[in-house]
């Protein structure tokens, strides 16, 4: 199939150069490439991992420090009495 790409200029001579090292076409090493990273791309966005940092209070519970509940704290606060 045939398509159109917009390469970095040095991106697309270094391809080049390398194609003929190699000597394969740059389209083959583009798409050799294409595959070596689809492959090793997560599947889903979702997939990545994630860790948040937490640290133990002086006092007082552990606070849940997740995606989610920052998201749910940050909800409450812009709801507060003090929002606009």
């Amino acid at each position: 199939m045939r398509t159109t790409l917009i390469l970095n200029d040095e991106l697309l001579d270094e391809a080049r150069r390398r194609a003929a090292e190699r000597r394969v076409s740059v389209s083959a090493l583009i798409n050799e490439a294409l595959r070596a990273g689809l492959r090793s791309a997560p599947a889903e966005p979702g997939t990545l991992a994630f860790s948040m940092p937490t640290f133990r209070p002086a006092s007082g519970p552990r606070r849940d420090t997740s995606p989610e509940a920052l998201h749910d704290l940050l909800a409450a606060e812009d709801s507060g009495p003090y929002a606009p």
